[in-house]
């Protein structure tokens, strides 16, 4: 069975990866440190802009934004030669990843902030540290620091914020179900002509006003815009076979 396509048009992105079984991939220092030089490689050869990371002991968050459609090479070449560099210190074989990087775009600023805090908090969510600044394999810790990866953040957004904003920002407590609205919306889809479009537009905006009055109508274009029929008949409390009736 082929693997899905992913969407690689230039924007921002959530990436998640996690080691198989939900192992550590990183035992020591030099695994953390290495891990971040094939990230820093690849933002210079790869184009990527590094906003925001966080290394945990199973898994990473990096919050990047890349300038052409090469997001796959440059993960690529991230995970497979830290997998290669680890089984090779560490005397094993096998995959060390659970599989395919996850990658979440984003088209939104406020999710921009949303992921940023997200990542950040990662290891107070994890009960590793009750402060944010402390955990050291973290983009907050390198910009308060001023430590050896800070060069990863030369272009990131956060520095929009002064260093008392962002760690204001980040220190106040994360809306839980913030980052599941994030992840909820935009929506991919794949074209009858086998093309992925994202669908921007959220399916509750088709329904904001005279919701009752032009249903039907706000019915067509929520599924000509790309919604399935199971999707808006879940959304407005209807049958499928009702919105069928609708659409012939």
């Amino acid at each position: 069975m082929p693997r899905k396509e992913r969407y690689q048009e230039p924007c921002y992105y959530h990436i998640v990866n996690r080691g198989v079984e939900r192992r550590s991939i990183y035992l020591e220092l030099e695994d953390y440190e290495f891990f971040l030089d094939l990230l820093l490689k690849a933002s210079k050869d790869y184009e990527l802009i590094i906003h925001a990371f966080c290394l945990m002991t199973n898994h990473y968050h990096i919050l990047l934004e890349t300038k052409q459609t090469n997001l796959s090479k440059a993960m690529q070449f991230v995970n497979d030669k830290y997998a290669k560099y680890f089984n090779k210190k560490y005397t094993r074989s096998g995959h060390l990843w659970q599989g395919r990087y996850k990658s979440y775009p984003l088209f939104d600023d406020a999710h921009f902030w949303i992921v940023a805090k997200y990542i950040e908090r990662n290891p107070i969510k994890a009960n590793m540290v009750q402060d944010v600044a402390l955990y050291k394999y973290q983009s907050f810790f390198q910009w308060k620091y001023k430590h050896n990866y800070f060069e990863l953040l030369n272009d990131s957004m956060i520095f929009e914020m002064t260093y008392d904003e962002y760690s204001d920002y980040l220190s106040s407590e994360m809306d839980i179900d913030a980052i599941d609205i994030v992840y909820k919306s935009p929506k991919l889809i794949t074209t009858k002509e086998g093309n992925l479009k994202v669908l921007k537009k959220r399916l509750e905006t088709f329904f904001e006003q005279d919701r009752d009055i032009n249903r039907n109508e706000n019915i067509k274009k929520a599924f000509e815009y790309g919604y399935t029929k199971s999707e808006i008949a879940e959304f407005i409390n209807l049958s499928t076979k009702t919105i069928n009736t609708i659409l012939k």
